[in-house]
């Protein structure tokens, strides 16, 4: 370690070592390199300098020369908060947080009450959750400085989330009891008191959430979370009247929110399983619903709902009514919408009876099944539609394909039959022809995004890869690059190119395309890093809250859970791979190839393979550039 006296700067000195944390932070690297070399030239052994020379240098790429000042300069001087905050910002670009939090903390005990590196440090442990040091850490952020709102705030979510929901409320009323009255409503002042009333329920103090929620009502912009927080109090407190009233009020305002139908049910004393109701609640439910549909007659929702309780024939009359305006008006969506219906036999076989009625009387008479008009010719066609969907869903693929057939006959050049049909074939297991009815449907319309998904979802299905990535280009900002989909982490892509690969025994590729989804993932949680200070500062309190609690479960989601056991599953068939099987064995896209040709395709894949990995290189050093920070407070 050097001497004290080669530490301490001349005042000529000590002002240009301001100017390069300026230039630091402005990102005129070149410019602080310059400055910090003209005060080591006469002070070679000063710390905080060297350190900065470091920082500096990771802005600019150089990590090795960054890291071997860095280290110099804490070398020569261990005892400077300067270097070891710097320290933490050279680990933090790097995102090794956890080596970050070690030396902020070394940093703090130069510099306890330095707010800048607590700052920084209440960032790493709450992205690393380290729950009661992040409590800790706005807790001292808070005495240092209690007239500022954010280090209330900070402090009330830290306690928050740590799990101590009493002391969190203790801090907002103590917060609250430092403002003066509040006479008109503002978004950070609302969004503050609806976070209260979320601390509230979660806390099991239902009643005084409700009278917050009474009282606040006039300074809360946010009217709709309002009234949906204070319909779900009133449940939970058995008071089941005053909720009707509210979520009647809701559904007038949105009738589709099943939520909200949800919450009225229970209110009229139904649980959540309406399937099991029968006998006397049966009728009166239904009648409830018959005179909301009276009051709203174009809302489908007060007509479909009743369809997940009725039974028998108050269940075949209502499905029949409700059927009728999707078939005249032509709304191919019918089938998903009462898809969920399918887990009832008894109801399957009466949907089956409507529309099987349906098409008998409209080839005889060109009429609906108890109806007097006189049906559009298009009517039929979607009666066709229905029962091949119907047929498909009931295991019956020859049924579909017939039923199907005549629905193409009558007008061949509807995109939703071919795309029909191809899921047909699909669940059939004959994932060619499903591919072939994608690409119909496709070329009916180029510019339609959503038939060019499905198309390249089915050929790569099939293993018609080259198909797929032609496809799926058409539509994609740089056209043939590679790397357009993996910037995008279009997860779903990778996912099916991977198993398309791993069936044609490419296990290098689809291990590469698995690996992507994995990258995403980590990328997502990373990603997270810059809302920790955004949120606090606009005060989004409770979608941070709900962004912590996503964060947290992120790796139960599907693309996740589909990608980690496809690379589990290539592993052991790597495991199984006979030692020696040539690449055409591997790669049946080889087969047929002689050495020459094979070498050939495998250098393109493998310059195609080195420029992308190039590129991910390049954008993740620019991610990397996201993580510097202010060194020191100074």
């Amino acid at each position: 370690m050097a001497s004290v006296s080669t530490q301490v700067l001349p005042q000529k000195e000590g002002t240009v070592f301001k100017t390069i944390v300026k230039f630091y932070e402005t990102k005129q690297y070149k410019k602080g390199l310059k400055a910090a070399d003209s005060i080591l030239k006469k002070f070679p052994d000063h710390g905080e300098t060297l350190a900065m020379k470091g920082l500096t240098l990771n802005c600019l790429e150089k990590k090795v020369e960054a890291y071997e000042h860095v280290r110099l300069g804490l070398k020569k001087n261990l005892t400077s908060h300067v270097c070891w905050h710097v320290y933490g910002l050279l680990y933090r670009s790097d995102r090794d947080y956890k080596e970050a939090i070690k030396c902020y903390k070394q940093a703090l005990k130069r510099d306890k009450d330095n707010t800048q590196i607590l700052r920084d440090l209440s960032l790493l442990q709450i992205q690393m959750r380290e729950l009661q040091g992040f409590a800790e850490t706005r807790r001292q952020l808070l005495t240092l400085n209690s007239k500022n709102r954010n280090t209330w705030i900070g402090f009330a979510v830290a306690t928050h989330v740590a799990g101590d929901l009493g002391m969190a409320m203790q801090i907002l009323e103590a917060y609250e009891g430092t403002l003066e009255e509040v006479k008109s409503a503002d978004y950070e002042h609302s969004e503050m008191l609806m976070y209260k009333a979320q601390l509230m329920e979660e806390n099991g103090d239902l009643e005084a959430c409700l009278v917050h929620l009474n009282r606040s009502e006039a300074l809360v912009l946010d009217r709709m979370s309002l009234r949906e927080k204070r319909a779900a109090i009133l449940l939970r407190l058995g008071k089941l009247d005053e909720g009707e009233k509210m979520y009647r009020a809701l559904l007038a305002i949105n009738s589709d929110n099943l939520a909200y139908h949800e919450g009225l049910l229970s209110s009229r004393g139904y649980g959540s399983d309406v399937g099991a109701i029968s006998g006397e609640k049966e009728v009166e439910l239904g009648e409830m619903y018959a005179g909301m549909a009276k009051e709203d007659p174009r809302c489908f929702s007060h007509k479909r709902m009743p369809l997940d309780f009725l039974t028998g024939d108050r269940f075949k009359a209502a499905f029949a009514r409700y059927v009728q305006p999707f078939l005249r008006k032509g709304i191919p969506s019918l089938f998903s919408d009462v898809k969920p219906l399918y887990k009832v036999a008894e109801k399957v076989k009466l949907m089956e009876e409507v529309m099987l009625s349906n098409l008998t009387m409209l080839e005889k008479e060109q009429k609906l099944s108890g109806e007097d008009t006189i049906e559009p010719p298009v009517t039929i066609l979607w009666v066709l539609e229905y029962l091949a969907n119907h047929f498909d869903r009931t295991g019956d693929s020859a049924k579909a394909l017939s039923h199907l057939d005549r629905a193409l006959a009558y007008t061949p050049t509807v995109i939703d039959l071919h795309l029909t049909k191809a899921r047909i074939y699909k669940h059939a297991g004959d994932f060619a022809r499903a591919s072939d009815e994608c690409e119909v449907a496709r070329k009916m319309d180029l510019a339609d995004r959503f038939l060019n998904t499905i198309s390249v979802r089915y050929a790569l299905r099939a293993d018609r890869r080259v198909l797929a990535e032609t496809t799926v280009s058409l539509f994609t900002k740089d056209g043939d690059n590679p790397n357009n989909l993996h910037d995008m982490q279009c997860m779903w892509y990778e996912i099916e190119l991977g198993r398309s690969c791993f069936r044609s025994r490419g296990y290098g590729k689809a291990l590469k395309n698995f690996r992507h989804v994995d990258k995403h993932f980590t990328d997502i949680v990373e990603d997270q890093f810059d809302f920790h200070s955004y949120c606090m500062r606009k005060m989004t309190l409770r979608s941070y809250i709900a962004l912590l609690r996503t964060e947290d479960t992120i790796y139960r989601h599907k693309f996740f859970v589909r990608a980690a056991c496809a690379i589990i599953t290539v592993y052991i068939a790597l495991v199984d791979r006979p030692a020696g099987q040539t690449e055409q064995e591997v790669d049946p896209e080889l087969a047929g190839m002689n050495e020459k040709e094979v070498e050939k395709v495998m250098r393109k894949r493998r310059k195609a393979e080195r420029k992308a990995e190039q590129e991910a290189e390049e954008a993740a050093k620019a991610a990397g550039k996201k993580g510097g920070g202010k060194p020191g407070g100074e």
